[in-house]
C-alpha cells in the first residue's frame, strides 16, 4: 500500500503568549521549542511535547506524576500543537535520524533517556481509542511517538520503542490513539 504524507506545515499555530504550563511547555518565550537536538542535518526537540492542547491528556490525568513523559496526543492534537517553523516529522525524517544513527537496532540505545543522541525518548505509553473511558497503558514500558505520515482516512504511522525490543519500529495505529509527540525543525 502506498503510504500518503499531509503538508509538513501545521495546521493550526502556536502564537507567543498563549502557550501555558512555564518548564512543561517547552517553550521559549517566543513559542519556540527550546530543548533541542541536532542528529545529522535534522533539529528534534529534546524533550516530549507538553503544551495543552484540544485533544491532548496527562496519562491517567496525572500532571504531576508525568511530567518528564509529556503529555499524550490525538493524531490531530499532535498537528494543533505545532509552533510555526516546527512540523511533525514524517516516518522517512524517523528513519533518516535512525539511520543516522546506525540503523533501527544501533539507534535504540542512542534514542532513549540518556543516550548518546540527547533525544531522550521515554516509555511514556499510550491512550487508547477503543474505549469510551480513559484506557491508558505501556507506560514504562513503551513509547509510542507520532509520525506525519498518514496511512489511511482513520490511521498514521507512529514509531515505538518498546522495553522488550532491540530495536524501533514503525506501525500503523488509528489517529484516536494519544501518543507521544516530537517537532523537528522545518
Amino acid at each position: 500500500m502506498k503510504k500518503y504524507l499531509i503538508p509538513f506545515a501545521c495546521m493550526i499555530t502556536l502564537l507567543a503568549g498563549s502557550i501555558h504550563g512555564g518548564e512543561s511547555a517547552l517553550t521559549d518565550y517566543k513559542g519556540q521549542p527550546r530543548d533541542t537536538v541536532r542528529i545529522g542535518n535534522q533539529v528534534w526537540m529534546a524533550k516530549n511535547l507538553s503544551i495543552p492542547a484540544p485533544n491532548s491528556f496527562w496519562y491517567e490525568r496525572d500532571s504531576a506524576g508525568n511530567v518528564e513523559n509529556g503529555q499524550l496526543y490525538f493524531f490531530s492534537g499532535a498537528l494543533m500543537a505545532c509552533p510555526k517553523g516546527w512540523h511533525l516529522p514524517s516516518d522517512e525524517e524517523w528513519q533518516q535520524m535512525i539511520d543516522f544513527l546506525g540503523g533501527k537496532v544501533a539507534a535504540k540505545d542512542k534514542l532513549m533517556k540518556g543516550g548518546s543522541s540527547g533525544l531522550n525518548l521515554t516509555y511514556a505509553g499510550y491512550r487508547s481509542s477503543n474505549s469510551s473511558n480513559d484506557l491508558f497503558g505501556r507506560k514504562g514500558q513503551t513509547g509510542f511517538y507520532w509520525t506525519s505520515t498518514v496511512k489511511a482516512e482513520q490511521t498514521a504511522y507512529a514509531r515505538t520503542v518498546s522495553s522488550d525490543s532491540l530495536h524501533v519500529s514503525s506501525n500503523f495505529y488509528r489517529r484516536a490513539n494519544a501518543f507521544s509527540v516530537r517537532f523537528v525543525k522545518d
